[in-house]
């Protein structure tokens, strides 16, 4: 899953969840997936942040 489509699918759980009644069982499983999206951004981000090092070390040699 791309980043983009994580931080979509995030916002879109984010909408659901504005809207009330929420299902208890619902809003677990929910969070639970945002929790998963959010790791799976956060990865993504230190990657990113990691390549950028290195090139930015590269570049300085």
């Amino acid at each position: 899953m791309s980043y983009a489509e994580a931080l979509a699918e995030l916002e879109t759980i984010l909408e659901e969840l504005q809207r009330p009644p929420v299902d208890i069982d619902r809003l677990h499983a929910r969070v639970a997936r945002a929790e998963q999206l959010i790791a799976s951004c956060r990865a993504t981000l230190r990657s990113v942040e990691d390549e950028l090092g290195k090139l930015g070390q590269s570049t300085e040699a």
